[in-house]
């Protein structure tokens, strides 16, 4: 009967990890290219010596599906349509994401919102002037020349994408060039979240929330009649 308790306990704990990330995902609605997240679940595993009972969180997925895109007007705005990230250039090393809302400084460096350098295929991108023409294959041109093209990248499902505290994508193996990226110049790429499909999975997991509770109440007042019938 402990594994019964066991089981509601982990259920319940499930539910509320999958609540926090549809929260997150519902808070990043507004946020321009952010990337849903999801739980995945497994089944049993072991918990110290002890093999666990019923479900437990087994990580958080990012899920890549392009978001909606939208024209600004603006030259440094440049959205993805189809897979790939940008390639920023961070003190941690590079990271990526689908926000390519760019500008320009005083030196010629094409730079996120968050002032990180962005990737070409050759190093980091500076232009020399203000003007930016981005072909949809990634070529970069600035006062009539030619600067560099994007450093569009690309991963696989296993490569770890997983996010950071910033907001930027990280992984545990390196990326790999897309060969047929498709740049849109003047445009932003919103958020892949929708606002309805993450509401309907937070009503979803709260009901699996009061399932399991209900059936851990349950439990506990069978173990505990049960030892008041041993004791009498």
């Amino acid at each position: 009967m402990t594994r019964g308790l066991q089981a509601a306990a982990a259920g319940m704990r499930v539910q509320q990890h999958r609540q926090d990330v549809y929260a997150n995902n519902l808070a990043n609605a507004g946020t321009a290219g952010y990337r849903r997240s999801d739980l995945s679940v497994a089944q049993g595993g072991f918990a110290g010596e002890l093999a666990a009972v019923g479900p437990r969180p087994h990580s958080t997925a990012i899920d890549v599906t392009p978001g909606p895109v939208h024209e600004t007007g603006n030259p440094y705005d440049l959205a993805l349509a189809g897979p790939g990230l940008f390639t920023l250039q961070t003190d941690r090393g590079l990271r990526y994401t689908r926000d390519g809302r760019f500008h320009v400084d005083a030196n010629g460096r094409l730079l996120s919102l968050s002032g990180h350098q962005v990737m070409g295929r050759e190093g980091p991108i500076v232009l020399p002037g203000p003007e930016l023409l981005a072909t949809e294959q990634g070529q970069l041109f600035s006062e009539s020349q030619f600067v560099d093209y994007l450093f569009i990248a690309e991963f696989d499902p296993a490569d770890g994408l997983r996010r950071e505290q910033d907001g930027l994508l990280t992984a545990e193996l390196g990326p790999r060039m897309a060969e047929e990226p498709r740049v849109l110049q003047g445009c932003v790429e919103e958020a892949n979240v929708s606002v309805v499909r993450e509401m309907t999975h937070m009503m979803s997991g709260f009901r699996a929330f009061e399932a399991s509770a209900a059936t851990l109440r349950y439990t506990d007042e069978t173990l505990g009649k049960l030892i008041d019938s041993i004791a009498s």
